[in-house]
């Protein structure tokens, strides 16, 4: 059995940047009254995890925002409550302006194993645009010090954001594997998440690059991690060979995870649910019967298999030939025929018994996903 991992929403920022679309809000304000619900979650679904948790994912929102010692009351209650492994994963989502020495310290006592920080770019004249509070020097000196502390260290990077160039790109993510991280996520900005940048592009076309000039970007990001010792394992993810992230692996492998918070998703295997969105509604709720849920989705078996394919897909190992071909051969006429196009064109490669993206496959994804929902 698959041990579970846990995952914790920390809502509280110190600014809501432009592209952010999940549920977060600056300043923190009620923030007590949020991690004494959040406990009362934990506690009242005692029993849920069918074996210790192994990994726990503070992601928001900024979890290095808050006082480490509300992120410590956390972990012991699901020490407590759901059992936490000897060698578990703790993850910890950080902003550069948070890590000061004393923060990085006190992250470093409370158990936080690997460190997730949100640097989008190095490049002073590219951060405004996504509202970040850091700027390009103060963001590499955090990843510094956190390197001497931490075991696992990852970093994120942006695609696309206004004004950035081929050049520009390639020099943060120099910049941020010579500062010695293991795990770097790439992101394309996604627009339609931001009014303020959508209106910026109806303004000034030409800070944009258009969807060629994107996927030449992501295929030099793989080369150079890639040439550093930092190979593609996911769609967006890349890391030293046993640095990967645990707890995310887990999503792509649908594995049991618990989700504790305003708006965290759980999988118990066959059902998939959803705490509230919204602070009140998720406060109340737990109040009232120690659970969030407000939504709750049981697989059939074929969703699941489906499923299974389309997630393992993300991964650069694919999935199993058997398994592919026992989805592809449930699918209606058109869709395999469809599918059948996509491996001719190479988006889909088969070697020893698997089947995965191709590196022009990772580009046109949404290609084949579409086919397996």
């Amino acid at each position: 059995m698959k041990a579970p991992g846990a995952y914790v929403h920390v809502p509280f920022c110190a600014h809501r940047c432009s592209y952010c679309s999940f549920v977060a809000f600056p300043g923190l304000k009620g923030e007590s009254d949020y991690f004494d619900v959040l406990v009362s979650e934990i506690e009242a679904r005692r029993g849920e995890a069918a074996a210790p948790l192994d990994t726990v994912y503070f992601g928001g929102g900024t979890p290095s925002f808050v006082e480490p010692e509300r992120l410590q009351r956390v972990l012991s209650a699901l020490r407590d409550c759901h059992g936490l492994a000897a060698d578990t994963e703790v993850t910890a989502e950080a902003n550069p302006d948070d890590l000061t020495d004393s923060r990085l310290d006190a992250l470093v006592r409370l158990g936080v194993t690997r460190l997730s920080v949100g640097v989008q770019s190095l490049k002073d004249d590219e951060l405004p645009y996504l509202e970040r509070r850091h700027d390009a020097s103060a963001a590499a000196d955090a990843l510094l010090r956190a390197r001497t502390r931490f075991a696992r260290l990852s970093g994120d990077l942006m695609i696309g954001i206004p004004g950035q160039t081929f050049d520009s790109l390639r020099s943060s993510l120099d910049g941020l594997l010579s500062t010695g991280v293991d795990h770097l996520s790439v992101y394309l900005l996604e627009l339609e998440k931001a009014p303020k940048l959508v209106a910026l592009k109806a303004e000034k076309p030409e800070l944009f690059p258009d969807d060629d000039e994107m996927a030449r970007r992501w295929e030099e990001v793989d080369r150079m991690s890639t040439s550093a010792g930092l190979p593609r394992y996911e769609l967006s993810n890349w890391a030293r060979p046993g640095c990967e992230s645990r707890h995310n692996l887990k999503y792509w492998t649908e594995t049991p995870t618990l989700g504790f918070g305003v708006s965290a998703h759980s999988f118990d295997g066959a059902v998939r649910r959803a705490n509230s969105g919204a602070v009140v509604d998720y406060t109340r709720l737990v109040k009232e019967s120690g659970r969030a849920f407000v939504t709750e989705v049981r697989l059939s078996d074929d969703e699941l298999r489906r499923e299974g394919v389309l997630l393992r897909l993300r991964l650069a190992e694919g999935v199993s030939l058997r398994d592919f071909e026992s989805v592809r051969d449930g699918l209606a006429r058109d869709e395999r025929d469809r599918l059948g196009d996509c491996e001719a064109a190479g988006l889909l490669v088969r070697t020893e018994g698997r089947i995965a993206l191709s590196r022009s496959g990772v580009l046109l994804s949404n290609e084949v996903f579409s086919l397996l929902v």
